[in-house]
This record gives C-alpha cells, structure tokens and sequence, in this order.
C-alpha cells in the first residue's frame, strides 16, 4: 500500500476541495471553464479518479443552481470513450455547468495526425466551447499523445502517482499549467488556492455501479477498435524527420515538463540518436 504524503494543516486556513475549487470555477458569473487533463501510465487510476471528480463537482453545482447532479453529469450526454463521434457529439452545443469527460482522448485525437480533419474539428471546438460554464476532463497517457492546441489550453495537470483499489483510493499530483506567451514555455507550478498549496490529492473510488456501467462502456468502445474500418481515410503523414523537429520545438517550449528530449523519442519509438542527427 502507498503511504499517504505528510499533510501540515494550518488551522487559520479556509481549506477548500479541489472539487469545490473546480466548482466556483464554472459557476461564476464571468464566463469561465476550465480544462483539466488526467496523465499517467496505463493502470494508474486516471478513470477512477475522473468519474470521482466529475461526480463530485456535479454534486456542488447542482446545490448551485439547482437540480440533480445527473443534470450535470451523467454518462449517456457527458461521456466520450475513445470515440472521435462521441467526442464530437460531448463537446458540441453542452449543457450550461456540465461536465465533458473525454476519456483516453489521446486514442482518437492523435498527435501525429493533427492535420487530419477531426483534429482541425476538435481544435475548433475545445476553442470555442467555453461560454456554456463547461468543465473539462481529458485522460491520456502522455500529453504528447494530443495536438498541441488543446495541449496548451489545458489549465490543470493531474499526474497519477499511485493506485491503491484495494484500498478504495488513488493519489495524485495536482499543478496548475502556465503558458508564458512571451517565451513559449510551460511552467507546472503546484496549485494554490487561498494561500493553500495542494501538493497532492486523494480521489476515492467511485460507486460501484457507477464504475460497472463505465467499464461496459469501455469494453463496447475497445471492440469497436479492434473490428475493421470499412472506410480507410488515407491521411497524408509527415515525414520522420518532421515529426522529430516538431517534437523537439515543442520540448524546448516547455509542452513536455520535466520529461527528457531523450524519453519523449522513446515513447515516440523515434531512435535518441538519429533524432539528435536531425535537430
């Protein structure tokens, strides 16, 4: 079992949920959203967590504005499953406070094809949604695995650090993400709200039943991948050289964290040597 990190409380602050924090997020009067992108290695708890997320901020924006939380959340209107059509129909015309959950998004949006025309569609679209009070969920493996455009948009990385289902619990890092327009660069700093910096969060396992209905859903979506697309799409393709120089730019603007030029090439199964050869 992991240990949970050492939490220093000071008494005179005015603790908050990240889930609450979220909440104030949508349901202020100033036309906001937000973006928050669930990262880690598969296994790691990153649906657990955004149902237990998603179903927590529903909760307090239907004491907010009335309702149930379903109204906010619910599978069949808010769910997208490693489907370009179902991203597309999450993401198109959502209800006012809603809760979008794009779930292994990097399957469908891949970074490789971004001038593909779903990825022009789904830039579109993660660009112009935010007037409707939205909340955005997005799961992937790596960051790199989507387009760089609702890679930056993203307002909140949640790193998975460890899975405890046994235990009824997963334990993440929560930072903010910054784009210094000037310079190009991200920077990751933790999340601070109301002088609190929260270094780490513990999502709880979600209901049963809840987590039974996602993973059919899974399940159905995994079977459509695996059958034959009667309509093959060619899409041009870039060249490996131009996929190194794109990598490369975006690792020296910062897209990539911490992580190391050198890794990024071995998640891209791009050779560290002949890459450097190119830049």
């Amino acid at each position: 079992m992991t240990e949970l990190p050492d939490i220093i409380y000071d008494q005179n602050k005015d603790y908050i949920s990240l889930a609450e924090f979220l909440a104030d997020i949508i349901t202020s009067p100033h036309n906001q959203h937000c973006v928050v992108r669930f990262v880690g290695a598969a296994g790691t708890g990153k649906s657990w967590a955004a149902v237990d997320l998603a179903v927590e901020v529903s909760k307090i924006v239907a004491e907010r504005k009335g309702g149930d939380p379903d109204d906010y959340y619910n599978f069949n209107d808010n769910l997208a499953v490693m489907n370009k059509d179902d991203i597309k129909r999450v993401m198109t015309n959502p209800k006012q406070y809603s809760i979008l959950h794009l779930d292994d998004v990097g399957v469908p949006v891949n970074a490789r094809n971004y001038k593909s025309e779903y990825n022009i569609d789904f830039n579109d679209i993660i660009q112009t949604f935010r007037p409707n009070h939205n909340l955005v969920l997005m799961t992937m493996q790596a960051a790199f695995l989507i387009d760089k455009v609702p890679r930056t948009l993203a307002h909140i990385e949640i790193e998975m650090e460890g899975a405890n289902f046994d235990e009824g619990f997963t334990v993440a890092k929560v930072q903010r993400i910054i784009l210094k327009h000037k310079t190009g660069r991200i920077h990751y700093p933790y999340l601070v709200i109301k002088g609190v910096k929260y270094i780490r969060h513990i999502f709880e396992k979600p209901d049963e039943n809840l987590m039974e209905e996602y993973e059919r859903i899974r399940a159905t979506q995994l079977k459509k991948l695996n059958e034959p697309d009667p309509e093959i799409i060619v899409i041009p393709s870039k060249t490996k050289k131009e996929i190194i120089q794109e990598l490369h730019r975006d690792w020296e603007a910062g897209l990539f964290g911490d992580m190391s030029f050198k890794k990024i090439c071995i998640a891209n199964r791009i050779n560290y040597g002949y890459a450097m050869n190119v830049i």
